[in-house]
């Protein structure tokens, strides 16, 4: 398994338990606009990222970002697990 497919289950993985929805609902291309995410699952993924990859994600982050897509957060956390 590559190093963004780990990163990619991983994040897909949070964001169905937190918008309870199925695996074949979420897809890479699908921002966290239309997600629908709030306050919480913006946290919930800052935690995330810092527990699994050891990446500090801050609110500024999503702030300069409006349109991340889950492709582009999980390039963006390869991006940064290599370094």
């Amino acid at each position: 398994m590559s190093q963004y497919q780990n990163i990619y289950l991983i994040i897909s993985d949070m964001i169905c338990d937190a918008k309870d929805l199925d695996d074949s609902e979420v897809n890479e291309d699908l921002t966290l606009v239309q997600l629908e995410f709030d306050s919480l699952d913006y946290v919930e993924l800052m935690v995330l990222a810092k527990r699994e990859f050891n990446i500090t994600l801050t609110a500024e982050f999503f702030i300069e970002h409006p349109n991340l897509s889950i492709k582009s957060l999980c390039e963006y956390l390869g991006q940064k697990a290599e370094v």
